[in-house]
């Protein structure tokens, strides 16, 4: 190989792929610094019947978003569900208008 060659193998390529490096570990602490302003999340293990997994990611599908996400929502609404009848009680209230 000539010097030329040399250079660019054993100088100025490893110095490339060192930045390149160094360029892709910037990006990755910038996305997790993006997340911050998150609620922090907690993994946990779900045992569906086949037939509601499918329910599930058909309407997850239906609406272009992940199955987690999906589930994500659907637990927020149950508990906010939960959470109004337990101020409000389990009964149904007749509200009749009065003139």
């Amino acid at each position: 190989m000539g010097s030329t060659e040399d250079w660019w193998y054993k100088t100025r390529l490893p110095e490339l792929q060192r930045e390149e490096e160094m360029k892709r570990k910037e990006k990755m602490k910038e996305s997790v610094e993006l997340g911050k302003e998150e609620e922090p999340w907690e993994a946990v293990n779900l045992e569906l019947k086949d037939k509601d997994f499918m329910r599930i990611a058909r309407e997850a599908h239906k609406r272009d978003i992940t199955i987690n996400r999906m589930i994500n929502i659907m637990l927020k609404d149950a508990m906010s569900g939960a959470e109004y009848r337990f101020e409000h009680g389990n009964k149904p209230q007749l509200l009749n208008e009065t003139k």
